[in-house]
């Protein structure tokens, strides 16, 4: 009985491990829109003084 306790547990921490580490994953940085400021048009290629 002592057994089937702890690793009904150990199955528990496990599947909670997983799901918070794939939940973290959808959420990437890589996807999220960029600040907006003149000085970011230098990467796009246009001269931000011509404003």
């Amino acid at each position: 009985m002592r057994s089937s306790i702890v690793g009904s547990l150990f199955l528990v921490a496990i599947t909670t491990y997983l799901i918070i580490r794939l939940s973290r994953r959808t959420n990437s940085d890589r996807y999220q829109a960029k600040p907006k400021n003149k000085w970011t048009q230098l990467s796009e290629g246009k001269d931000p003084t011509d404003d």
